[in-house]
């Protein structure tokens, strides 16, 4: 009898659970089709523009001449452009004095760099536009040019414009360079000056 008993007990518990487990897989079916549902109903929103967007040129006009001249004028060096400071000069310092320094140049960068064969830094060059005349911009230079004399390199400033002649930077670099003038072709009045169609603004 007692057995009997324990049977039909374990028999209710069964159909209990079974019970509520039904409801709860029902209440599952009906939630996952209501959200197909209203997503369905929901306007899909256009999408938005790319958080980047590829610059039409790496040079401004007064970059790209220089850039054109420099090439000339030096054929044995490699021209680098937008140099980061960080990758010019090594910090020699440690501990806090160390990240103090390497913060100071982490994002300044000078225009470009004359290289050697060895892919030696030998020169850099800043290209000052009218920027270079603000008190904060001309803070910046002055630091930028004491950190360059402390690590021995050479920097040049020329001053920013659409076109620039051959001698002219030719006598700015002399100092820091060998150059040849049998290397260059053109004529020493000879200047580089991008088409208005490439970029107008210097």
């Amino acid at each position: 009898m007692e057995a009997l008993v324990g049977l039909l007990i374990f028999i209710g518990f069964c159909a209990i659970a079974a019970c509520v487990a039904a409801v709860l897989i029902g209440r599952s079916n009906v939630s996952a089709k209501a959200e197909v549902e209203f997503g369905r109903e929901l306007p899909s929103e256009p999408p938005g523009p790319p958080p980047f967007a590829l610059r039409s040129h790496f040079f401004s006009a007064a970059e790209r001449s220089l850039y054109e001249i420099l090439c000339r004028l030096t054929p044995e060096h490699t021209v680098f452009a937008k140099v980061r400071l960080a990758d010019l000069v090594r910090v020699q310092a440690s501990g806090r004095e160390f990240w103090q320094r390497f913060n100071s140049i982490s994002a300044k960068h000078v225009d470009f760099v004359l290289c050697d064969e060895r892919l030696a830094p030998v020169v850099a060059i800043e290209l000052d536009d009218a920027s270079h005349d603000e008190p904060e911009r001309l803070a910046r230079d002055q630091f930028v040019d004491s950190v360059l004399e402390s690590a021995a390199l050479p920097i040049v400033h020329v001053r920013a414009k659409r076109g620039y002649v051959l001698d002219e930077i030719r006598q700015l670099l002399a100092p820091h360079l060998r150059m040849n003038s049998a290397n260059v072709s053109d004529s020493s009045d000879a200047s580089y000056i991008p088409p208005k169609a490439w970029r107008p603004s210097v």
